[in-house]
């Protein structure tokens, strides 16, 4: 029983990704999410039941589309995987408490945030601030209110130091107030001092991608490089780590 729970959980998990693949593509072109149904991106064909089985369609179709035989996007198989080890894991830590369910909405939140930011260099505020008010709600659920109220502060406004000082000194926008809301929401989820790896994992990794994508590429430094998805990075692997981090930390600031 135990073992069919956890299959539930991952296959379930994998459903949810596959809408969260909806949500993406459709909420910045101001598609609705209700219809039409789920349609090829490439000849707007409608899709079958049987195409849009979480990853296994992927595989059968080989990856191409069954009407017009266009490529379909990796990123629909690897949202739809993604999300469901993610709720497997919140599962295997949390069981079906509360936690599971807000850690949950934590995970899946940043997938999308992170995949229309990706694409279109725009973060959904509306997704990110009611984000803040559900960390700061499971924090004081779980009795951690504190924690997280630095958190979300240290974040946020960390972020909205380097936005205003970086303008400043580049005299153009090097953050966004999307970004700002959203490291609030990745403080507000995992409180403090996790916000502060979190960021710098970001950090680290969005460099090194930035690096590896303007050698590819041939593109100037000035190229944009969007930062949610690095942050969302951060956020995730500072929460999927957190006893490994904290006891690191921990020994750092006890010699």
């Amino acid at each position: 029983m135990i073992l069919l729970n956890k299959i539930f959980i991952f296959i379930f998990g994998t459903l949810i990704g596959s809408f969260l693949n909806v949500l993406i593509y459709r909420i910045p072109r101001r598609i609705s999410i209700i219809k039409p149904n789920s349609f090829c991106p490439n000849c707007h064909r409608p899709i079958r039941w049987y195409e849009n089985i979480p990853i296994l369609s992927f595989i059968m179709l080989r990856g191409r589309c069954a009407g017009c035989r266009k490529r379909i996007s990796i990123h629909y198989p690897l949202v739809e995987l993604i999300t469901g080890l993610l709720l497997f894991y919140s599962y295997l830590h949390y069981q079906l408490s509360i936690q599971f369910f807000f850690y949950s909405f934590f995970f899946c939140s940043l997938i999308v945030i992170s995949g229309i930011d990706f694409s279109h260099q725009v973060i959904p505020d509306f997704i990110s601030i009611p984000g803040i008010v559900l960390g700061i709600l499971l924090q004081i659920l779980t009795k951690n209110f504190l924690s997280g109220i630095i958190g979300l502060g240290f974040g946020g406004g960390l972020i909205l130091l380097i936005r205003v000082f970086g303008g400043y000194v580049y005299k153009k926008e090097v953050m966004g107030l999307g970004d700002v809301f959203l490291t609030a929401m990745i403080g507000a989820f995992i409180g403090f001092p996790l916000i502060i790896p979190a960021i710098f994992i970001a950090s680290l990794v969005g460099a090194l991608f930035g690096l590896l994508y303007i050698k590819a590429t041939h593109q100037t430094r000035d190229v944009p490089i969007p930062f949610g998805p690095f942050l969302g990075v951060g956020g995730i692997l500072a929460l999927l780590f957190r006893s490994q981090i904290l006891s690191l930390l921990f020994c750092i600031g006890h010699p």
